[in-house]
């Protein structure tokens, strides 16, 4: 049955021991860790748009929820 074997990961690198170089495996992993630019970019970017979907939601609901508005 060859459907069987699509439901196991395979990956392309399997992983290595430290004697086969696993210093240059940790560098590698650790260079796509987002740097603090990037996250500080992503932290802004996600309080502005909270920011913006907060008032145009209170502004939603003032002006045309009946009971609420004047």
């Amino acid at each position: 049955m060859p459907d069987e074997d699509r439901r196991f990961f395979h990956p392309a690198d399997p992983p290595r021991s430290t004697a086969d170089g696993g210093l240059e495996f940790i560098m590698e992993q650790i260079s796509r860790l987002p740097t603090r630019w990037e996250l500080t970019k992503y932290a802004l970017l996600i309080l502005a748009e909270g920011a913006v979907f907060g008032i145009v939601g209170s502004e939603a609901f003032w002006r045309y929820v009946p009971a609420c508005g004047s």
